[in-house]
């Protein structure tokens, strides 16, 4: 009978070092989604500079537009 609670211990402190790991592992992930979103919105940002540049609209006519004051 004395080797249940060891045998428990032991398998309880391999699951808190899973835990941590895992918790480790989960933040790395979030830095890097993180990361890949400030990406794409910098992508966007140029992407829609571009357009703008292509555009025959003014910078007025532009913003009225997004921010739903104009049909252009």
């Amino acid at each position: 009978m004395a080797r249940g609670p060891v045998d428990i211990r032991k398998r309880i402190e391999k699951q808190r070092q899973k835990i941590f790991e895992l918790t480790d592992e989960l933040e790395q992930a979030k830095e890097t989604f993180e990361k890949l979103q400030e990406e794409l919105k910098e992508q966007q940002k140029k992407e829609l500079l571009e357009a703008f540049d292509k555009s025959n609209r003014s910078f007025e006519e532009v913003l009225d537009f997004m921010n739903g004051k104009a049909d252009i």
